[in-house]
């Protein structure tokens, strides 16, 4: 995940947004905004102000999928109201539910939620801010680039040009607008749309070898189904961890394939960071279903890979060890919330599931791409307790070319999901300051059961089945 958010909004919008009547120029921002933003120094204006209501409260649990900690916000008489209201939007985009969420947020931008008889502000301060910036990530985690793009134009020429007019702001910048962005006008991107998944149809999944990619070793555990890019058959892999579904980029000079832009961070469960091309594909069969103008990003990687934005357009998914089953008339049953975990900008979105180690359950991303073959878990940690440095070793790897030294150590214990006992398992953990979140599921999870995930009513369960019983085809 990116750095913490070290810019706390809400105390700062009890000082910045209640301003005397406004006279001539609506346009201008508060003085006390402008002495509030002066504070911050040039290199975290240039970097980008991280923008929060709740801090890293609120980060923390938008990125985790946590909507408890976000239930504890909006009962919290501490905090203000429109810090409370941007957490029950956040909790709607970790349903998936963006429809609601940008109704809520479209609102923000009119009225910053401001109760009847509140003083009048300018309409730049920075509750517009932050909600058009979580608009700005709703928007691209749909898939939506035309909106996503227009969203980021409108912050860069309605902010910026209002802020830097000031002295020792000229570097005035947000940090969760620099993810991305268009190089052609965003008209000009057609929309991303499907069809034929109105019925329920199942696809085999198979496995292949994959060469060692940062913790990815070779096995061939990992399943894969096959589709068909613009005619082409190529594997995929079920990128439930990220946002963006991932190409080779040497397939992007391709006559069906149109660059429209450039993504500078787009990240997955075990924060490997990628960036590279932005591209439209014109045409993706999975099955029966047909995805016209799909957004890929093409980057230095030999797999491709499924992203979210693809996957929540099917409808229903059900995931077990052999089969991959989509459309909107799967039964699912499902009645728990599904739980994506994401950062502002729409760089990161995962799937998050409570599992239970030891006793204890807390959030899990899952990586369906990460092998099983040494250890289930993967958990990161900023330093090692003493026990656990003795138990430790190290291992070299090179990644992108860099010889990188690893601190690890490995433990046993009881695995359950959904009072589902998957029995003794190893987990493998690493002392790293940088990786986020810090609990990472392979694909164990579909040893005992079947993964549903209902994108249209927002579900997402574990039933169990044998499926342990029968190996993925090689």
């Amino acid at each position: 995940m990116p750095k913490k958010y070290r810019f706390l909004l809400y105390p700062l919008l009890l000082n910045s947004l209640v301003l005397p009547p406004l006279k001539a120029t609506k346009s201008l921002p508060s003085p006390r905004l402008v002495d509030l933003l002066k504070q911050q120094s040039p290199q975290a204006l240039q970097e980008g102000l991280k923008l929060s209501p709740g801090g890293d409260e609120s980060a923390d649990a938008l990125f985790e999928g946590n909507t408890l900690r976000l239930q504890r916000m909006t009962g919290d008489s501490r905090i203000e109201n429109f810090a409370k209201k941007f957490a029950s939007i956040e909790a709607l985009r970790i349903k998936g539910d963006f429809e609601e969420a940008n109704k809520q947020l479209s609102i923000c931008h009119k009225t910053f939620f401001r109760e009847a008889g509140e003083p009048p502000i300018s309409p730049i301060n920075l509750s517009a801010m932050v909600c058009d910036q979580l608009l700005a990530g709703n928007y691209f985690l749909e898939g939506n680039l035309a909106a996503w793009g227009k969203e980021i134009d409108g912050i860069k020429n309605t902010y910026y040009p209002a802020v830097r007019k000031f002295a020792g702001l000229e570097q005035f910048s947000l940090f969760d607008i620099k993810m991305g962005n268009l190089s052609v006008a965003p008209n000009s991107i057609p929309p991303f749309t499907v069809t034929g998944i109105n019925r329920q149809q199942t696809l085999p999944l198979q496995s292949q070898k994959l060469t060692q990619e940062g913790y990815r070793r070779s096995t061939w555990n990992v399943p894969y189904l096959t589709a068909s890019l613009n005619g082409t058959n190529f594997p995929f892999f079920l990128g439930i961890d990220t946002a963006i579904g991932k190409l080779p980029k040497e397939l992007s000079r391709s006559p069906h394939i149109h660059i429209v832009g450039h993504i500078e961070i787009a990240g997955n469960a075990i924060s490997e960071e990628s960036n590279g091309d932005l591209g439209i594909i014109d045409e993706l069969k999975i099955g029966d279903a047909v995805l016209k103008n799909v957004p890929f990003l093409f980057t230095n990687t030999d797999h491709a890979s499924l992203g979210l934005m693809v996957l929540q357009r099917l409808g229903k998914i059900k995931i077990d060890r052999q089969h991959f089953t989509f459309g909107k008339e799967i039964d699912c049953h499902c009645q728990q919330d599904i739980r994506l975990g994401s950062s502002f900008s729409g760089s990161y979105n995962m799937l998050r599931y409570p599992i239970t180690w030891k006793g204890k359950t807390e959030l899990a991303a899952i990586d369906l791409s990460q092998t099983d073959a040494d250890f289930s878990l993967m958990a990161f940690q900023k330093d090692f307790t003493p026990e656990e440095e003795k138990q430790s070793f190290e291992i070299n790897r090179e990644i992108e070319g860099k010889k990188i030294i690893a601190h690890l150590y490995l433990e046993e214990g009881s695995l359950s999901v959904d009072n589902i006992d998957y029995g003794k398992r190893k987990k493998v953990v690493e002392k790293n300051i940088w990786r986020y979140p810090s609990k990472v599921m392979t694909v164990t999870i579909l040893d005992k059961a079947s993964l549903y995930l209902d994108f249209i009513n927002h579900k997402a369960c574990l039933t169990p089945n044998n499926s342990d019983a029968h190996p993925i085809p090689q």
